[in-house]
């Protein structure tokens, strides 16, 4: 338990600054994605490989959303949306002294 494990800051806020980077990425690709399920799912795009695409989505919709979930707590954890990891380094330093 008494346990001390040394973690940079420099390199948390490297983590932080990926973690954003990569998650509004996997956003901003899905809302282009979910812009053309929805242009399909109208009839403005029609064919099989429409019906084929809006079948792969629909069947990996649940993972989609799941993921954008999981990206949205961790930027929440990491303080890209909250405090939480400004609170966690500050709690460090503290325990340091």
């Amino acid at each position: 338990m008494g346990e001390r494990i040394h973690v940079e800051e420099s390199a948390l806020n490297e983590l932080k600054s990926a973690l954003e980077t990569a998650g509004n990425g996997y956003k901003r690709e899905l809302a282009r994605l979910t812009a053309l399920i929805e242009e399909i799912t109208s009839g403005h795009i029609q064919g099989d490989p429409a019906e084929d695409l809006l079948a792969k989505y629909k069947a990996k919709e649940d993972d989609f959303k799941s993921l954008a979930k999981a990206i949205d707590d961790a930027e929440e954890y990491a303080g890209v949306k909250g405090t939480s990891f400004t609170d966690m380094i500050t709690e460090l330093k503290q325990r340091a002294k």
